[in-house]
């Protein structure tokens, strides 16, 4: 896919990415030390409206990521145009700058989940999601993205989870998987992962995209015949014959009502 910044634009696109960058937790995607109108200041003096504001921020960074054609590049830039303005409009009213960041937050969510179907659809892989990934699934990403804030680290870089779809439970809709190893959290290390590997979530059509939390490497879907597995490098104490430097591998597969692992000794990727 290809990018075109209009003329004059690629400053203000500099400085909104600059402003909006993800923050630490309880910070403001702002100086809250240079806030001089009435709204910012009413952010940096309210939690519930600076953890909004952090959120924003953290969206907002991978959003700006995407390389989007000329006139959506020019909606996005608009887009955080009026958003901004409404917030001064709102001045110090915090019953207005809550669902305003609420609608904003929302909506980035969506704009992300379009962008990542776009490019998925451009890449022509396969399996390619036929849809934006469910809110469920998106409220995951968020909270990735607060994981590391959390931690007292800050993005970097490729701020997006891996994302793979599937059709894991064989219900005809897609199932999605997030893996939080491509993630750089600076700052906290081991926000996402550990000795024992890092995070993944795998969130199921049939049960309404709750979460099932993994830790591992390397998530491979493979596709067979009757059913797609879910391969994971997973710790090798896992493994019950695992020697020393060995990779221990769980497969996980649809018994008919819910994903179950088994583990086996293999080669290490």
């Amino acid at each position: 896919m290809t990018s075109a910044i209009l003329a004059g634009g690629l400053g203000f696109f500099a400085t909104l990415v600059a402003a909006f960058a993800p923050v630490p937790a309880g910070a403001a995607s702002f100086d809250c030390g240079k806030a001089r109108t009435p709204d910012e200041r009413a952010v940096c003096a309210d939690t519930a409206l600076s953890a909004l504001d952090s959120e924003m921020g953290a969206l907002w960074f991978s959003y700006s990521r995407f390389q989007l054609m000329m006139g959506a590049n020019g909606a996005r830039r608009d887009d955080a145009r009026a958003f901004l303005a409404a917030r001064a409009k709102c001045g110090a009213d915090a019953s207005c700058l809550a669902p305003l960041y609420r609608q904003r937050n929302a909506a980035l969510k969506q704009q992300i989940a379009a962008a990542i179907t776009n490019v998925t659809h451009q890449a022509d892989t396969d399996p390619t999601p036929a849809a934006p990934a469910p809110q469920p699934v998106m409220d995951e990403v968020a909270g990735l993205f607060a994981q590391c804030r959390a931690a007292g680290g800050e993005l970097k870089g490729n701020a997006w989870p891996e994302m793979m779809s599937a059709d894991l439970d064989h219900d005809g809709r897609p199932d999605y998987l997030l893996n939080a190893q491509n993630l750089r959290c600076d700052g906290a290390a081991t926000a996402y992962c550990a000795n024992d590997g890092c995070d993944i979530s795998v969130s199921l059509s049939s049960a309404g995209y709750a979460p099932m939390k993994l830790r591992g490497s390397r998530p491979t879907l493979v596709q067979g015949t009757e059913q797609t597995t879910l391969d994971i490098w997973v710790d090798r104490f896992q493994c019950d014959n695992a020697a020393p430097g060995a990779a221990c591998w769980g497969s996980w597969r649809w018994n008919g009502s819910a994903l179950k692992p088994s583990y086996a000794v293999r080669a290490a990727p």
